[in-house]
């Protein structure tokens, strides 16, 4: 049995599942200050929650749709997984609070369309919630990303394995079920997830720490809801995987304040051909070669985009011998020279078993090893046109006549 099929077994059988040492420490830092600095923003540091966050927070956005955490759900749900939902826990001794034995019953969505066999409905912080069919939640599959270590003293969360299978309990069967059956505690460590039914019955106790408890909770869908009902946070990542496919496109960093102001076609270029003419030949040149390599990298040893730095050292993501086996396949698909790779040897003279290389110094030695293919001028602004274009084409999949300059991404491109 592979491993995919034992975890597999396990979670269906028990409704919940630990993976351990999931999330790497960039990640988990980049999330971390992502989400402190809204919360800081709203004033609010240490509320002990901050819902709707793949609307709020871009970085968190770009996480759940990473395939770090996004090909676990799909393990469970599918190709078809997608993120709808994205809310911080957070216990602190100023949010410390006991949650009862429960089930996680509510959806939000966009607009309340009565629709047989959904409901009661409810209003939170002016969003619809409704309780949907057993059947919709056993579409729906639960991520719980530690972003603090949660030991049993710190709150850690507690399941009745098995109950999920139940489906949805009146009041008294929960009560019968705490009565009956034993639970299972699961500590977690910074970096580890969480996988669960949202129909498992859960608990979890106040912390008996003096430290944070954060968890970021990403819910995922493997299908749409019926009859016009849509999910409240799915709204709007079209524009999020666009400007990350025009990052990687021209190997940039597009600011979350300059990605919201493009609303059209035109205010992207304008903003492409502000942005690449101010950047240095050198800077523009090391940025293409490191956004190229990362592309390179996800693709070939799916690793996740925001894990690779320029300051990442290879050996945090990749082990060496896992790199010398794929070696061969980075250097066709990047489609420039580059090192060659021993695991046993010396790489542009770092000894692999002492100090493993850093992005930025193999992005210094490609630059020196393709002085012919790389040199030439900055793109012209047609050129730029052109590559941004093609981006849109690919993305949005739109007819080349609809990407005008003035066409609105929303209005015009269908982007939601």
């Amino acid at each position: 049995m592979s491993e995919n099929q034992e975890f597999l077994q396990e979670f269906e059988h028990r409704g919940f599942a630990l993976l351990k040492a999931v999330v790497s420490d960039v990640q988990l830092s980049t999330l971390t200050s992502s989400i402190e600095e809204l919360r800081r923003k709203e004033k609010v540091p240490n509320s002990p929650g901050v819902r709707h966050l793949l609307r709020r927070s871009r970085v968190v956005r770009k996480f759940a749709k990473s395939e770090i955490v996004r090909r676990i759900a799909a393990q469970v749900l599918g190709d078809s997984a997608r993120p709808v939902k994205a809310i911080l826990f957070d216990k602190t001794p100023d949010a410390n609070w006991y949650v009862t034995w429960h089930q996680d019953l509510t959806i939000a969505v966009e607009q309340r369309i009565d629709v047989e066999g959904f409901g009661p409905w409810s209003v939170k912080d002016g969003i619809p919630h409704v309780q949907p069919p057993a059947n919709v939640l056993r579409n729906i599959v639960s991520l719980r990303i530690h972003l603090d270590s949660c030991p049993r003293e710190n709150g850690a969360i507690k399941f009745i394995s098995g109950s999920h299978r139940i489906g949805i309990m009146e009041t008294s069967e929960i009560a019968d079920w705490r009565d009956k059956n034993d639970f299972v505690c699961c500590s977690a460590e910074r970096g580890d997830v969480i996988v669960m039914r949202p129909l498992i019955l859960h608990s979890s106790s106040q912390s008996t720490q003096a430290e944070h408890r954060r968890v970021l909770h990403i819910e995922y869908v493997g299908a749409e809801l019926p009859c016009g009902l849509k999910w409240v946070e799915a709204s709007g990542l079209d524009s999020v995987e666009l400007v990350m496919a025009i990052e990687e496109e021209f190997g940039i960093e597009i600011p979350d304040k300059d990605a919201e102001r493009m609303t059209t076609v035109g205010e992207m270029y304008e903003f492409l051909k502000t942005w690449l003419s101010s950047t240095p030949a050198i800077d523009c040149l090391s940025q293409k070669i490191f956004y190229k390599l990362r592309r390179a990298l996800m693709e070939n040893y799916q690793v996740s985009r925001r894990s690779i730095t320029p300051d990442t050292k290879l050996s945090e993501i990749i082990s060496p011998q896992d790199l010398e086996d794929g070696w061969p396949f980075l250097q066709m698909f990047i489609d420039l020279k580059t090192p060659n790779f021993k695991a046993s040897n010396e790489l542009l003279g770092f000894k692999l078993k002492d100090r493993m290389l850093t992005m930025r110094e193999l992005v210094s030695a490609m630059i020196s090893i393709n002085p012919t293919i790389l040199a030439g001028e900055r793109d012209t602004d047609q050129e730029i046109w052109r590559r941004m274009v093609e981006v849109i084409i690919k993305q949005l999949n739109v007819n080349r006549d609809e990407v005008v300059p003035q066409a609105s991404f929303s209005k015009d491109l269908g982007v939601c």
